[in-house]
């Protein structure tokens, strides 16, 4: 009985003041359990910060062929795609039977951490087989943290403007760690690590050693502040928790229309972002010529995220998020397509200044993208009855993480077969023309389409608030059968 009344209670909570079904009054999360929950994606950052370059430092100092390193990219992305809904599956049903996530954050700390070591350490003579084992090893770690831990976000609040405070959080803390990864080679050049601020093995090693000692020591602090039970319980009396059978799990996904409306928008901005972003190393520091101011621009770039994620949430909170999300992403196209005019000569490094920092603004615009991932949710378990958290992060979490790879490793080959030299100091006309297509014309073009996809995206907020008016009714029919019944004095 006193489990049934702190689920009554805890609902109640998330939905809005004691007593009251209504979605949007909810009690703001604490700041320190913010900072809890947050502070895995912050190191998790720092670990992230050379995805998308890392092929271009072991093609440059380890001497390995762009058409090996997209090959092996390609495999690993093949992985993830099998590991990454397997992952939010088996999550999901941990959960429907502990009530906790938990022990994936564990494991994959560890799988993590011993991943990155040898990644970013990588012996002299690496080959692209060591690379793309150990790329492969550090990916599934970060997926067994990172996908269960978006669904664990998920349950933090119902209320439309927390949920954007709980991913705001998230994607800020993403960025701050991004930032302080730029920061690794001004640290390594101060501590006498390396002699210069390029970004190569020996300040990744730093890295390497910083992370395994800091992810571990998050993780524990996670576990002990952040409650493992969601403060939205699920409608179904724990008796009666679903089994979650693959049949079914493949039934949500097709009957949820939103979900899928979303990730039609998503899939075109990280295809083509990613095959963007596995060319900035190469198109900055090779093909423009700025390899000691490339950790200053990424930098910079990164600053302009610290200012994006507050921008993007605070007006995700007064707009409808999806409009918010189409103007970003039109903003996008258009720095994009700016790049174009940049070639080597003195107006590189101002236009690299200018330009990639805008990019990277719209595409913390993501961070709206895992708040409507959130309602998806709630739109699944409005007419599932079950929580498919783990799965549906799952997706969102490939698109943007393991798709981006695949795009890179595309990116790769086709400036490689334009004929596109790593190691030349002076790059042939293909070579230029197939990377101006692939790191900027063809990211515009994604960017708009997305746009036109997402701008008439059903779930505002009007729904949204529905929705939850409706899953309160239902949680409180579920509770009706068990709760205590009156003294009729017979």
């Amino acid at each position: 009985m006193l489990y049934r009344l702190d689920r009554k209670r805890g609902r109640k909570a998330a939905a809005g003041e004691p007593g009251s079904g209504e979605p949007g009054s909810a009690q703001p999360l604490r700041r320190e359990l913010l900072i809890a929950f947050t502070l895995p994606t912050l190191i998790l950052g720092v670990m992230h910060g050379p995805e998308g370059l890392i092929q271009g430092v072991y093609a440059k100092h380890a001497g390995i062929s762009l058409g090996a390193l997209a090959v092996a990219m390609l495999l690993t992305k093949m992985f993830d795609a099998l590991t990454y809904p397997l992952i939010g599956y088996f999550s999901d049903r941990t959960y429907a039977r502990t009530g906790t996530r938990r022990s994936w954050s564990i494991a994959g700390t560890v799988v993590s951490v011993v991943g990155i070591w040898f990644l970013f350490r990588p012996p002299q003579e690496a080959t692209v087989v060591y690379f793309g084992i150990w790329m492969a090893m550090t990916y599934l770690g970060w997926k067994m943290i990172e996908i269960p831990l978006q669904a664990w976000s998920y349950g933090l609040s119902a209320d439309h403007k927390q949920r954007g405070r709980v991913q705001g959080w998230r994607g800020m803390a993403q960025v701050l760690g991004q930032l302080v990864f730029f920061m690794m080679p001004f640290l390594a050049l101060r501590w006498g690590v390396t002699d210069s601020t390029e970004l190569d093995f020996r300040s990744l090693g730093m890295v390497a050693t910083i992370c395994a000692v800091a992810l571990p020591v998050a993780i524990v602090i996670l576990i002990v502040k952040v409650p493992a039970r969601a403060a939205v319980p699920p409608d179904v009396p724990e008796a009666a928790a679903p089994r979650f059978r693959m049949r079914e799990t493949f039934a949500a996904v097709r009957g949820n229309p939103p979900l899928l409306r979303l990730l039609a928008a998503f899939l075109p901005v990280n295809l083509l972002a990613g095959m963007s972003t596995g060319l900035a190393y190469l198109y900055i520091d090779t093909y423009l010529g700025l390899s000691a101011e490339l950790p200053g621009i990424m930098a910079t770039a990164l600053l302009a995220s610290v200012v994006g994620i507050p921008l993007w949430t605070v007006l995700s909170v007064r707009f409808e998020r999806h409009r918010v999300w189409a103007c970003a992403l039109i903003l996008g196209a258009l720095a994009c397509g700016a790049f174009t005019l940049v070639g080597p000569g003195p107006s590189a490094l101002l236009a690299c200044f200018v330009l990639f920092p805008v990019i990277t603004l719209v595409l913390t615009g993501s961070v709206i993208v895992y708040t409507m991932s959130a309602d998806i949710v709630d739109y699944g378990r409005l007419h599932t009855g079950q929580d498919h958290g783990g799965l549906y992060g799952s997706m969102f979490a490939f698109l943007q993480k393991s798709l981006m790879g695949v795009a890179g490793a595309l990116g790769l080959s086709l400036v490689g077969a334009f004929g596109f030299d790593a190691t030349a100091a002076v790059q042939t006309l293909p070579a230029v023309i197939g990377i101006k297509v692939a790191f900027a014309i063809a990211p515009a073009l994604g960017f708009l389409g997305a746009a036109a996809i997402i701008w008439n995206y059903p779930l505002d907020k009007r729904k949204v608030d529905e929705m939850q008016t409706a899953l309160a009714a239902r949680a409180e029919m579920a509770e009706a059968p068990h709760a205590p019944k009156a003294d009729d004095g017979s």
